[in-house]
């Protein structure tokens, strides 16, 4: 009989995630369920779409629905920008084993992409940035509607833009290794995966076309 080598084990997965081998030793299970962390995060951008109304019943400018609609937008972002993607840029070494609301969510999104539990390089770094940078231009193109800047128009083309570019390579780099990170499930491939990223990116779209139209009409007015 040949000898019996600690090679020859197959490590037990103690984990829900994509791919099965995936490593995360210090994984521990969430304390909220799929339906509680939806829910938390509802209510959270719920929460920044009350604070940009507040905000915007105390412009100082008349508005159109679009801008209105615009900083909405760009606040809930930047609420998800700073607050759980920051989060994120911060805590990702740990984040399998976290025990808080913002972890819990993580955990349940990474059903879609368990790059979020592995520090993934690319993951990491492309968060970070956003976190940062796209978050802070968020604000500033909210600003600069609600205060009637053109600093709003710079601002809101790079956020745009910044955003789309994101979306893009998060999206391309997950295709080019077959989407082995994500959980072939329809619920968690084409509603977490693929609707709520394509949506993000449809949105962004849509805003940055809004962004140019209205440009040129602001320059035709002028001449």
């Amino acid at each position: 009989m040949a000898d019996f080598q600690p090679q020859d084990v197959i490590p037990e997965v103690l984990h829900p995630y994509f791919p099965r081998d995936a490593a995360l030793p210090h994984y521990v299970a969430s304390k909220f369920n799929m339906s509680e962390s939806l829910t938390t995060l509802s209510a959270g951008v719920g929460l920044l779409a009350v604070i940009s109304i507040i905000l915007l019943a105390r412009a100082r400018t008349s508005l159109t629905g679009k801008d209105k609609l615009i900083v909405i937008w760009m606040i809930v972002c930047a609420g998800i920008h700073i607050i759980l993607e920051g989060y994120f840029s911060f805590n990702h070494a740990t984040l399998a084993g976290k025990q808080s609301v913002l972890a819990d969510l993580w955990r349940e999104y990474a059903h879609s992409d368990s790059r979020y539990l592995t520090s993934d390089p690319f993951t990491v770094i492309m968060e970070g940035i956003t976190a940062v940078f796209d978050g802070s231009f968020a604000i500033v193109t909210a600003y600069g509607i609600l205060a009637d800047s053109p600093i709003r128009y710079p601002a809101q083309l790079i956020t745009s833009l910044a955003q789309v570019y994101g979306d893009v390579l998060y999206m391309a780099t997950n295709y080019m290794e077959n989407y082995k990170h994500t959980n072939p499930h329809p619920y968690y491939f084409y509603f977490y995966f693929v609707t709520l990223n394509a949506s993000g990116y449809a949105c962004k779209n849509i805003y940055r076309g809004m962004l140019i139209a209205q440009r040129a009409t602001t320059i035709k007015k002028s001449n």
